[in-house]
C-alpha cells in the first residue's frame, strides 16, 4: 500500500489560492491508498468565503474515500486539524490532545485501518509544535500508555506527519523516535527535504514504522504542481504491513534517557 503524509496548509497554495480540488486531484495522481493530512481546515475563513467549513469531509466526498477527522481547534464553526483519508475502511478513530499551555493546540489522530486478507494497521497522524520544549513535552505524551504504549495496540503501526524538527542534529525527540521506531526514509535510503515547498531545505515531514511494517520505498513528490499547492511537499511511503506479532510490546525509552 502507498501512504502519503502531507501538510496541506489549509489548501492555501503559494499562488495565494485556497484550492481543495487541487489537493484532491494531486492525491489521486499520487495513486496513494491512504493520506495522512495536517492543517486541514481554515480557522481564519471569512464570512464571504465560498469554501465549505469541513475540509476533511469535502475531500472524502470528492475522492470517495473513508474519512477520520481530528480537529484541534474550532473557530467560528470551522474545524482545523489532522485528517486521514483512506481507500480502506476505518474501523476506529480517536483524536489525542497534544496541546501545551500557551501554545497553539496540537493533536495526534489515530485511525485503525481494515486491510485486505483480514489484516489491519494502526495509523497515527500528528502535527507537533514549533518550539523544542513544546515538542519534548509532546513526545512524552506520544510515548505514553494512552498512545503508543497502549497494550491494546495489536496491529502493525505507523506514526507520520509534520514533526517540525528544524535542527539537522539528533536531539532527544529524534533519538526517542529512532530508539522505538524506524524512520521510513532512512530505511529506504531516501532522505529528502519537504519544506518550504518552493525550495526544500528541511525534512519536517516524516513517517516512522514499527518492526511489523516492511518499507519498500519512500520519497517526496516534488514537481511544479506540488510546489505551488502547499508550503510543504508530500512524502510518500510504499509499505507492507505484516503480521501483528512483531508489533506487540513496544519497548519505549523516555525523553532524555
Amino acid at each position: 500500500m502507498r501512504l502519503v503524509t502531507w501538510n496541506i496548509h489549509g489548501g492555501l497554495g503559494a499562488d495565494g489560492r485556497r484550492d481543495l480540488a487541487r489537493i484532491a486531484a494531486l492525491l489521486e495522481d499520487m495513486k496513494c491508498d491512504v493520506a495522512a493530512l495536517q492543517e486541514v481546515g481554515d480557522p481564519h475563513r471569512g464570512a464571504r468565503d465560498a469554501e465549505v467549513a469541513d475540509h476533511a469531509s469535502w475531500l472524502g466526498r470528492r475522492l470517495g474515500w473513508f474519512v477520520a477527522y481530528g480537529p484541534n481547534l474550532i473557530v467560528r464553526g470551522c474545524p482545523y486539524g489532522n485528517a486521514v483519508l483512506s481507500r480502506f475502511p476505518i474501523s476506529r478513530a480517536q483524536n489525542y490532545d497534544l496541546s501545551v499551555a500557551s501554545r497553539e493546540p496540537r493533536g495526534c489522530l489515530r485511525a485503525d485501518l481494515s486491510l485486505p486478507e483480514g489484516r489491519s494497521l494502526h495509523l497515527f497522524d500528528l502535527h507537533l509544535g514549533l518550539s523544542g520544549g513544546e515538542r519534548r513535552r509532546q513526545a512524552t505524551m506520544l510515548f505514553s500508555a494512552d498512545l503508543l504504549r497502549d497494550t491494546a495496540l495489536a496491529a502493525p503501526l505507523v506514526v507520520c506527519g509534520d514533526f517540525n524538527m528544524w535542527s539537522p542534529f539528533p536531539g532527544p525527540i529524534r533519538r526517542l523516535l529512532r530508539a522505538n521506531l524506524r524512520d521510513a526514509a532512512v530505511v529506504a535510503g531516501s532522505r529528502r527535504a519537504t519544506w518550504p515547498s518552493t525550495l526544500p531545505l528541511l525534512r519536517l515531514d516524516r513517517a516512522y514504522v514499527d518492526a511489523a511494517v516492511e518499507v519498500q520505498g519512500c520519497g517526496v513528490v516534488n514537481d511544479p504542481r506540488t510546489r505551488i499547492a502547499s508550503d510543504h511537499l508530500p512524502l510518500w511511503v510504499e509499505l507492507v504491513p505484516g503480521p501483528p506479532a512483531a508489533s506487540a510490546g513496544l519497548a519505549v525509552q523516555k525523553p532524555g534517557a
